[in-house]
């Protein structure tokens, strides 16, 4: 088994340790290889991506990273990017896409406030409700709706090669707090998404990120999930969307082992030559 993470977050935007401290710790796992991906610069203020002032110090670290590493691991450099509704990747997203080894886009904000601040669907229950409140009058159909069709989107105008955390949406739905996940209208929402990622080069990521900071009980996307996706035989990876030095190889076993009950057959992932895949 090709053992590897291309979803970790460092010290340049909301991880906790540096690159290299996540590289060693993938070392001591004994990985083949391992991604830096983190948070893309976006065009507005943000605490949690990297700041534009520091895009070039990080490609350059990770560079510099990859070569004292050759010999023991591969290091490939990535972002995870931030596709914004109404405007896509902004023109720094797409210059850097150009630069990248890889990267991971990924759908995180999805509306404004009135006061003209963007939200996202992940931070807490109270920002997103206060979101679809001001965004979409309170519907919170329309509202996942919504966020399937810019994931869609997305995916038919830049076919990123990893799709990140695809239900993140259900992050803040504890307790069905804002829907259900076996309403009729959801699963069709989701299936209709599936459904475009199959038209494209896409992977799909099986995300252990929200179970290692204890967020939820189960992965994204959810494991009916994962069995549309295997119907369709749309390529998956596995990251933990790691922001910790321990959480780079979070339940991974779990994985392993979930997709092989769920009847996948291979996996993808990034080698210095390109995208290939292994067999279960």
């Amino acid at each position: 088994m090709h053992l590897t993470n291309l979803h970790t977050h460092t010290d340049y935007c909301d991880g906790k340790y540096s690159a290299e401290e996540m590289i060693l710790a993938a070392i001591n796992l004994k990985f083949q290889s391992i991604g830096i991906s983190t948070h893309g610069p976006t065009s507005f203020v943000s605490d949690w991506n990297i700041q534009a002032e520091r895009v070039e110090n990080y490609i350059e670290e990770i560079i510099s990273l990859k070569e004292k590493y050759k010999n023991i691991i591969d290091v490939f450099l990535g972002m995870e990017l931030d596709y914004i509704p109404g405007t896509g990747f902004d023109e720094m997203s797409r210059s850097l896409i150009k630069r990248l080894d890889y990267y991971i886009g990924s759908v995180h904000y999805l509306g404004y406030f009135e006061s003209g601040v963007m939200w996202t669907v992940d931070y807490n229950l109270d920002e997103l409700t206060q979101g679809i409140k001001e965004s979409f009058g309170g519907n919170a159909r329309k509202a996942v709706e919504s966020y399937y069709n810019v994931i869609s989107e997305m995916a038919i105008n830049y076919e990123p090669p990893i799709i990140g955390h695809l239900d993140l949406f259900k992050k803040n739905n504890k307790g069905n707090a804002l829907f259900d996940e076996k309403e009729d209208w959801y699963v069709k929402a989701v299936e209709n998404c599936l459904k475009v990622i199959k038209n494209t080069s896409c992977s799909i990521e099986i995300n252990t990120g929200g179970i290692a900071r204890g967020y939820t009980k189960e992965q994204y996307p959810s494991t009916f999930i994962l069995k549309m996706i295997k119907d369709m035989e749309i390529p998956v990876v596995i990251n933990s969307d790691a922001h910790t030095a321990d959480g780079i190889d979070c339940k991974f076993d779990e994985m392993y082992k979930l997709v092989r009950e769920l009847g996948f057959e291979s996996l993808s992932y990034l080698t210095k030559e390109g995208w290939t895949k292994q067999n279960i």
